[in-house]
């Protein structure tokens, strides 16, 4: 089965902030303090989006738009990167085990996606989208990289829709390679490798 195949492996993905933004650390936190860090500030996240400039709404829309034909460039990847620093968007890391050079997920790393799962299934985040992003160290070359880190991305989309049943409409991936590293002073850092999830807030209470 696929999903047995996807349940091998083992490459550390690290588990740190992405897309200049601080992200929570979810190696050991539980559902609650998932869907809290998830969640936000109540008062940004589910209003309605201002009249000007970046909104979650819009980014969920621009995500669903471009990701489409899956050829996004690399000006598409800053945009997203940029609007999620500035937006400040909800976000957890999510240490995510792998298999050398491949996108099979490690069994030891399917506790912490079940939590993830647990948390995304919750009522109080329904309507909500998610980025999946995924990243690699500088290893190798940056076209290899960027393959891979979105195929990886993918594979963690594969198990929560499979696992949990989530909207897979909900939950858009996208690889950025070694694009955007934690660690830039050393750029073959674990901490350079790893999967991030972000609120984008597809569909706000007030609109709702």
């Amino acid at each position: 089965m696929r999903l047995a195949r996807i349940a091998l492996g083992g490459v550390l993905l690290g588990s740190i902030a992405m897309l200049g933004v601080a992200a929570v650390h979810a190696e050991d936190m539980t559902k609650e303090q998932m869907i809290q860090s998830l969640q936000g500030s109540k008062t940004r996240s589910f209003q309605a989006p201002a009249a000007s400039g970046p909104s979650q709404s819009g980014l969920a829309d621009q995500l669903k738009t471009i990701t489409k034909t899956r050829q996004i460039t690399v000006e598409q990847r800053n945009k997203i990167a940029d609007t999620v620093k500035e937006d400040a968007l909800p976000t957890i890391d999510v240490e995510v085990f792998f298999a050398y050079d491949s996108a099979a997920l490690e069994p030891e790393t399917l506790p912490k996606l079940n939590t993830l799962g647990q948390a995304l299934s919750d009522p109080r985040l329904k309507g909500t989208s998610f980025l999946i992003a995924g990243h690699t160290d500088a290893k190798g070359s940056a076209g290899y990289n960027l393959a891979l880190s979105g195929h990886r991305a993918d594979a963690v989309k594969e198990f929560l829709v499979h696992s949990f049943h989530l909207d897979p409409d909900s939950l858009v991936t996208i690889g950025f390679g070694e694009e955007q590293l934690k660690n830039p002073q050393d750029p073959f850092a674990d901490e350079n490798r790893r999967v991030q999830i972000v609120n984008v807030q597809a569909a706000p209470v007030a609109q709702q």
